[in-house]
């Protein structure tokens, strides 16, 4: 088919315009040339117009000779750049102003902000964004070179501003009432006079901003009520960068990740900021985020209804409380009952009555939380608590967080914590927090001893190992340490030497090292007010520690009753009214029950040691070997045949039953692994009370069997016969076999037997510290194997001392 110039006999289709035939394609061209002209003119003409920012402007309202004249004229740009000249910058260098450093880091600071419910008629103004603009610059002690703005059809304004130091620019919605914002800066003067002009973006200009930009008119509400939320980041590759703000607000600290960097947050509000006599930098925020929804005390002071919008927005929340020291959180007003009940509790009733306690907080820390948890314990004579300094313990945080140093509710003790009798606050100063770990710091023996810097010890201590042992000679026999160690351990991390946690490594293998040390006990709690779970480290002196530790839950909770003080009612100061509480807030014997077994994430990290320790291999039963089980029910389906005979024993006969194997066992062959898995723990405490009641007690303190109870003699004699203890020292447990096992033949002769433990006992020591050992005592405690090839037919003995006998190195 032709194409449409051919059917115009090669030509191109032509205009008719008053009789006059036009080429296209000259028509075009010549178009083209005529939009070339005009836009170099154009140029030339914009160069040629553009004027230095003189003080004049920075100081007054943008010209009103400058603002467009009409609708039409909104959608173009309104306003030529106003450049500083060469000459003028040369000027202002010459002059020691201002002084662009090129060898400076290759780094700065990016506040974003965004506001709400201001004035329409504001956020459509050029006049008046440019004019805030300009003024935010200029309080700020920031250079602004250049600034275009653009006005939007049918709303709105964009603007940027170019600074010495980087850029300033903002868009806004005039309908929503709403304006976001960013400035970015970084550092190019190294003139002190101008570095001291200089605001910090937090919270100095970030409260500069919202004076000049969060305009409201009463008369013509926004939307939305006056909001403002931001966020602060440290950009670029210079780590040393991060060291603004007095060294404190670094990248990656918490004062960053919970505060200056999310942008999601209802309200951040600075409370207090200062310098401690020791160089602590202590920030404390009210924070509330937007998720955030009443809680039962905040539905009760506001009367909230069902039904009422209220519920579902932060608007009514109490906001939550940080503290932070050098940039690190302390704690949070929302978590730190949970966060500190956390850190004493388990620690105290692994010991059996502490008297005499000692805190070392160190300098990221403070003693306040755990002194009041540390009272709630009528056992304590004495608390005697090493903070780094007055200022932080005794004038900040007792008026500004009410709650760490709140003891009115607990019966006997003083209003505040740190005043209570018992209480001696000491303080280092600028000395090295390991400085206190020395042995004249504890006049006396202690019962527990809770370590909370442990980092900063690893970092200024000489000798580590030196340093623990001078703890650990300052307890009494059965006394604890306690250390908050960090994020808790995951199964993702690498060896701890090699990770972010090697400091924690350092202490751990320097309190292995110890003969001092006779348990290390790890747990974790994830509710302590972190994102991720926090870990802890006991430490006993005693392996006696163990039986508290797995006390049963119904056990904890008698202990709690027992050795806690009373509560009163007080008045909440929240909801103004009087109330009681219990003396805790979340720590119970159901708590303290999920501590004893480490997570996961600390045996895979522990695993990871080179090289390997020998009880990794023993993680879970061996999926390559052969089960074999007893059934009763069915004799075609068992594994084994059990056969009665009858024996002479002391002249007597009795019964005895004997185990064969109905097929041929493999050597490493599980042996009734499910009915061992039944198999019933007792502790010592069990055992003793079943033996006083075999007993009568006499008026002169004698005791006398009685033939009261012969069923608890025959089930003793059964414990003792078929029972025996935990292999984990000091764990006072009692695994007693009352499956098939049972009825399996004992020997004395080790050589007669064919059967042996899954886990092989050593002749060398177990490790005082060993999260293997402590997720799988129970099955290692429990599980039988062939120590042999065993044949068909072939009977099946244990020796009686096997649970106890060492077999290899």
């Amino acid at each position: 088919m032709a194409s449409a110039t051919e059917k115009k006999g090669g030509k191109a289709p032509a205009m008719q315009e008053s009789g006059i035939e036009v080429d296209l394609r000259l028509y075009f061209g010549f178009l083209g040339l005529i939009m070339s002209c005009s836009f170099w003119a154009g140029l030339q003409s914009s160069s040629s117009s553009s004027s230095p920012l003189d003080n004049s402007l920075v100081n007054d309202s943008f010209p009103s000779d400058k603002m467009p004249n009409s609708a039409a004229d909104r959608s173009k740009i309104v306003r030529d750049a106003f450049l500083v000249s060469d000459e003028k910058l040369a000027d202002v260098s010459a002059a020691g102003k201002v002084k662009f450093d090129p060898t400076a880091a290759a780094a700065g600071e990016h506040l974003l902000v965004d506001i709400e419910g201001i004035e329409a008629d504001f956020l459509d103004s050029e006049s008046r964004l440019a004019d805030a603009m300009v003024t935010t610059c200029k309080e700020a002690g920031l250079e602004m070179l250049s600034y275009h703005c653009h006005s939007l059809e049918p709303k709105g304004v964009s603007c940027v501003g170019v600074l010495l130091e980087s850029h300033m620019s903002f868009h806004t919605w005039p309908d929503e009432g709403v304006i976001t914002l960013d400035l970015y800066v970084t550092t190019v003067s190294t003139n002190t006079e101008q570095q001291a002009k200089q605001k910090a973006l937090v919270p100095d200009v970030v409260d500069i901003i919202k004076k000049e930009f969060g305009v409201v008119n009463p008369d013509k509400p926004a939307p939305r009520p006056l909001n403002t939320r931001w966020s602060h980041e440290f950009r670029g590759f210079d780590p040393s960068a991060a060291q603004e703000n007095d060294g404190i607000h670094l990248a990656g600290s918490d004062l960053a990740l919970w505060v200056l960097s999310p942008l999601e947050m209802h309200t951040k509000n600075l409370i207090h900021s200062s310098w401690t006599q020791s160089n602590q930098r202590v920030d404390i925020w009210d924070i509330k985020e937007v998720v955030d929804t009443p809680n039962k005390i905040e539905i009760i002071k506001f009367g909230l209804k069902e039904g009422d919008p209220r519920l579902h927005t932060p608007e009514l929340t109490i906001p939550d409380r940080y503290i932070f020291i050098n940039g690190r959180m302390l704690s949070d007003s929302d978590s730190n009952s949970v966060q500190y009940e956390t850190i004493v509790h388990p620690a105290m009733f692994a010991h059996e009555g502490p008297k005499d306690v000692t805190v070392l907080a160190g300098p990221t820390q403070a003693g306040s939380g755990v002194i009041r948890e540390v009272l709630k314990h009528n056992t304590v004579s004495s608390i005697t608590a090493w903070n780094t300094n007055s200022k932080l313990v005794e004038e900040i945080i007792p008026p500004l967080l009410i709650d760490l140093d709140d003891c009115r509710a607990l019966i006997g003790r003083a209003d505040s914590c740190i005043k209570d009798p018992l209480v001696s606050l000491e303080y280092f100063g600028e000395k090295a927090f390991s400085s206190v770990i020395a042995p004249e710091t504890f006049s006396k023996p202690q019962d527990a001893i809770f370590v909370l810097d442990f980092d900063s010890i690893v970092k200024t201590t000489d000798n580590l190992v030196e340093s623990m042992k001078v703890l650990m000679n300052a307890l009494t026999e059965k006394g604890v340490l306690l250390f908050p160690i960090g994020t808790a351990s995951a199964i993702h991390d690498p060896r701890a030497d090699l990770g972010v946690h090697a400091r924690r490594e350092e202490l751990f293998l320097a309190l292995e090292s110890l003969d001092e040390v006779a348990a290390m006990l790890v747990y974790e709690e994830p509710h302590a007010g972190n994102l991720e779970p926090d870990g802890f480290l006991l430490v006993c002196k005693d392996s006696s520690c163990r039986q508290r530790w797995y006390a049963r839950s119904d056990q904890v909770e008698y202990q709690i009753y027992d050795r806690l003080v009373r509560t009163q009612a007080v008045v909440n100061p929240i909801l103004g009214i009087e109330e009681k509480k219990g003396v805790l807030e979340y720590f119970d014997g159901t708590t303290m029950r999920s501590y004893q077994w480490p997570k996961k994430g600390w045996e895979t990290v522990y695993c990871r040691r080179e090289p390997t320790p020998w009880e990794c291999a023993y993680t879970h039963l061996d999926p390559k070997a052969q089960f074999f089980d007893l059934d009763l029910d069915d004799e075609e389906e068992s594994d084994f045949r059990v056969e009665t005979t009858t024996v002479m024993e002391d002249g007597e006969e009795e019964q005895m039953t004997k185990v064969f194997a109905a097929e041929d066992m493999p050597k490493g062959s599980y042996i009734m692994a499910e009915h061992l898995a039944s198999s019933l723990m007792v502790t010592e405490r069990n055992l003793e009370g079943l033996l006083n009641n075999t007993k009568l007690t006499l008026k002169d303190g004698t005791e006398e069997n009685v033939a009261r109870t012969p069923i608890i003699e025959d089930l003793l004699e059964f414990i003792d016969e078929h029972g025996h203890p935990s292999m984990m020292e000091g764990s006072a447990q009692h695994y007693i076999e009352v499956g098939g096992t049972a009825l399996i033949r004992r020997t004395e002769d080790p050589s007669e037997a064919n059967l042996e433990p899954w886990v092989p006992r050593r002749r060398t020591p177990k490790p005082v510290y060993s999260p293997v050992y402590e997720r799988h005592r129970m099955s290692m405690d429990v599980f039988v194997v062939t120590s042999r090839d065993i044949a068909e037919g072939e009977e099946l003995v244990m020796f009686e001392e096997m649970w106890s006998t060492p077999t290899i190195d």
